[in-house]
């Protein structure tokens, strides 16, 4: 829901949100307002208006992203990185004014160093496998015209194997407003937090819109992504979307920089593709490049050991759904 700026002030323009679970994951790291699975969802349930049945979603999606190598500018080493890993969510009416959804995720990291990087002093692969675990939930109003409401949560362990979890926990929450102008024009308004390990609390402002001026042509922000749209019919669409991402690791003991912190953040943009299928099948692919990424270590008092910035890079993501 944040407008992209110059990418020289990134890491001070812009505030990752909660990843709240009715909020699409991988490919993208921010959600289509009006496309993302869990919001789809809601609003097929809301469209059912005959019979006793409970109105209730599952989805459950295989995520994976591989970006292509890169060396870091103006210094030493290279980077290549993947992850991949799951999410299960469940929705459900909890009477005629709220929907709540909430969803389990598990992702792994890996990070492919290579050359005198310098990250942590003294050590050219200083991680590798990083792991993260989350789970979220979110309450908000029935979709109508006029105003409405939402609010979520995001609780966080991410890090190295046998770090300290209570030093790897990241929370975060996200509330406000939310207003249909129409059927083809909704916006919200709120306040969002997010902790970050051994940094000062992000709180920034909630902001976001959908846009379909035609049946096929939409627009979208949330989160740190923008979003333009082609309907090619029920099933397929394609996308063009741009997007900033922070992920942030707690390092265990045994690091060579002990229970510090790794923190990654990249803008990237690029073109994908989207089919989702009436018996709940679908994938997502998206390709494109990132245009700006930074690696940096904090020690365990949080001061700054170093910062990378990596050259552009492509990469490709991949989600296959299966909802019911």
């Amino acid at each position: 829901m944040f407008a992209l700026g110059a990418t020289a002030s990134a890491q001070n323009a812009f505030r990752p949100l909660p990843e709240l679970p009715t909020l699409a994951e991988w490919p993208g790291r921010g959600p289509s307002a009006a496309l993302s699975p869990a919001e789809a969802r809601f609003e097929e349930l809301e469209e059912q208006a005959q019979g006793p049945r409970e109105r209730t979603f599952v989805e459950v999606r295989a995520l994976a992203d591989v970006a292509s190598g890169a060396n870091f500018s103006g210094s030493p080493g290279s980077l290549a990185s993947q992850r991949g890993g799951w999410v299960a969510t469940i929705g459900t009416e909890l009477d005629g004014e709220r929907l709540a959804a909430l969803s389990v995720k598990t992702e792994a990291f890996f990070y492919n160093l290579g050359g005198a990087n310098g990250l942590v002093p003294g050590n050219d692969e200083p991680f590798n496998d990083l792991y993260r675990a989350t789970f979220a939930g979110v309450v908000r109003s029935a979709e109508r015209d006029g105003p409405g409401w939402f609010s979520g949560f995001q609780v966080s362990l991410s890090g190295e194997d046998e770090a300290d979890a209570g030093d790897s926990i990241v929370v975060g929450g996200a509330s406000g407003l939310r207003y249909s102008a129409s059927d083809t024009l909704q916006v919200e308004l709120g306040v969002a937090a997010l902790s970050r390990l051994e940094d000062d609390t992000w709180i920034w402002p909630y902001l976001g819109f959908r846009w379909r001026p035609t049946e096929r042509l939409e627009f979208s922000a949330q989160g740190t992504q923008l979003e333009a749209r082609v309907h090619l019919d029920s099933d397929w669409s394609v996308f063009a979307r741009a997007e900033y991402a922070l992920q942030q690791f707690r390092l265990n003991d045994d690091n060579p920089l002990a229970a510090g912190v790794l923190r990654d953040e990249e803008i990237r943009a690029g073109l994908g593709v989207d089919y989702r299928a009436e018996n709940g099948l679908g994938f997502q692919l998206l390709g494109g490049l990132n245009l700006w990424r930074e690696l940096s270590t904090l020690d365990r008092d949080g001061a700054d050991v170093s910062e990378r910035e990596l050259e552009t890079a492509p990469f490709v993501a991949l989600a296959l759904n299966l909802s019911f």
